[in-house]
């Protein structure tokens, strides 16, 4: 039977401890690598003279090849070795990140943004991987608990850390900074993380080609949908493209000899629910970290900084939520969890958004309430999403499991920003037609794509100006309210398929048997 060679040693708790503390540190700084910038494209666009498409592709290209290369990726580190791999990303990452902290203008930015996310992608999966590997069975579930829970909370911590920065530096310090602290991390990994790789693995060139080419059009074709227009093109073309690698990436596995991800264990009922949890978790926390930092700096004018400590209510129903979910999943299984966490998440976006049809004057108890139910269903789903998706693999393919937990996150998050800003847009620019009647053309044009442009231009046109500014601000509320309803009943309807599909407190949840033996067989 193959095995990984270089395997993990028995750790020292403080040693484990220790591999806890730098996989989480670098597992936090690839997932707030979007969430920092986010609160910071104000001061961004003003110094790079960046106009809202090359904005949206400043937070979208990090999103593009971090998840077009996440699955090559867990497969290079399984075959390759985890240490070897970690050591790259964060060599690519922070090189990328400190580079572009001195971008002279909005493309180097961007593709330098793209390097960082191929970065990431090598990064993301060894985290998790080596963590379930270094820590005895039965703590496994409370590292991955601190790991879902570092996963989660990381992307307000990077708004919060980005907003202290820009009271003081300008927006590359925060660049600086997590491409330093990316930088520092290389020698306790070098020291503290197990090489873990099975050289018999196979690679699959073919189906790491197929697998870029379907997750990078996909993801594509989503980013540029709501800009474009989904009939665009340019948009049809790449959702064309990433389709049609979809199904080449699914054809060729069933083929292979030796797939390097058996599509046939989705018919594994955990893996399935596990993906789905994810996957719509991330489609709504992601489109609510990119959004309502602009509705609290757009229409109730908080300061960067204001405006990232608010969202603390988040972490603080994280870390109910995940404490919840433990005791659920050892009484229940994961299924309790997982369904009631979405369902949660789904009331609190039901609750936050009711609480934004009070325009210009909401109850801010309203926003904090729904904002904290919100935070507790995201913890107590996260766990169990992520375990079913790890046991859904076979353990020489750990890596693997984990960069397919990876992708499900990052597609759904991608996804949950396209879909959510396009409701936004749409409700914006119906509400705000009245007020922009009679003004010139460019003057409308303007307006009409987003609030902060609108706010921009009202401030010189005195009086008339002041009526443009409330009605962007009552728009953006408007539409920021219709797209929390919807990822409300998206949410709900997720909620209930995982009652369906998860498996029961007994129900085995691992690869089966069978195909897992062949494919050892096959790789001795």
């Amino acid at each position: 039977m193959s095995s990984f060679s270089g395997s993990t040693p028995d750790l020292s708790p403080s040693r484990l401890r220790a591999l806890l503390i730098v996989l989480c540190a670098a597992l936090a700084l690839v997932v707030a690598g979007n969430s920092a910038l986010a609160i910071a494209l104000p001061d961004i666009a003003a110094d790079l003279r960046a106009d809202q498409s090359q904005l949206t592709w400043i937070i979208d290209a990090y999103a593009l090849t971090f998840a077009a290369l996440l699955l090559t990726a867990g497969l290079a580190a399984d075959r390759v070795g985890r240490r070897t791999i970690l050591v790259i990303g964060l060599v690519v990452f922070g090189g990328a990140s400190v580079a572009s902290a001195f971008s002279p203008d909005p493309e180097w930015f961007i593709a330098l943004r793209a390097l960082s996310g191929v970065g990431a992608a090598a990064v993301f999966p060894v985290t998790l991987s080596a963590l379930v590997d270094a820590y005895p069975e039965e703590r496994r579930t409370f590292a991955i608990g601190v790991w879902s829970g570092v996963s989660s909370a990381g992307a307000v911590a990077g708004t919060i850390i980005s907003g202290g920065l820009l009271e003081v530096f300008w927006w590359g310090s925060v660049q600086l900074l997590f491409g330093g602290v990316a930088l520092a991390l290389i020698v306790p990994v070098l020291s503290l993380v197990a090489q873990n790789r099975n050289p018999a693995l196979s690679l699959d060139v073919v189906g790491a080609v197929w697998s870029v080419i379907a997750l990078g059009g996909l993801v594509f074709g989503i980013v540029e949908g709501p800009q474009r227009g989904w009939l665009d093109a340019l948009t049809l073309s790449a959702l064309a493209v990433g389709s049609a690698g979809f199904v080449a990436f699914v054809v060729h596995q069933l083929r292979a000899r030796v797939p390097s991800l058996d599509v046939r264990l989705f018919k594994n009922r955990g893996l399935a629910a596990g993906a789905t949890i994810v996957t719509i978790q991330f489609f709504a926390s992601l489109g609510f970290f990119v959004l309502s930092p602009q509705y609290l700096q757009i229409v109730l004018d908080y300061s960067p900084l204001g405006a990232s400590l608010a969202l603390l209510v988040v972490p603080l129903g994280v870390g109910a939520g995940i404490g919840a979910s433990a005791a659920l999943a050892k009484r229940f299984g994961a299924r309790v969890p997982g369904s009631l966490g979405l369902l949660l998440m789904g009331v609190g976006f039901a609750v936050f958004g009711q609480g934004l049809l009070g325009g210009l004057e909401p109850s801010l108890w309203v926003l904090a309430g729904g904002v904290l139910v919100f935070g507790v269903g995201f913890g107590m789903g996260i766990t169990p999403g992520t375990e079913l998706i790890i046991e859904g693999l076979p353990a020489e393919r750990r890596s693997v499991a984990s960069a397919v937990n990876d992708i499900t996150r990052e597609v759904g998050g991608v996804l949950g920003i396209a879909v959510l800003s396009s409701i936004l847009v749409a409700f914006y620019r119906d509400e705000i037609a009245p007020a922009l009647e009679g003004l010139p053309t460019e003057v409308r044009d303007a307006a009409d794509s987003g609030a902060g442009a609108a706010l921009g231009i009202a401030e010189a046109f005195g009086p008339q100006g002041d009526a443009l500014a409330l009605a962007a601000r009552e728009a953006f509320a408007v539409g920021l309210s219709a797209s929390m309803f919807v990822g409300a009943v998206v949410l709900a309807v997720a909620a209930a398929i995982v009652v369906i599909v998860a498996p029961g407190r007994r129900a085995a949840v691992g690869a089966p048997a069978g195909r897992d033996a062949a494919i050892r067989t096959a790789e001795k």
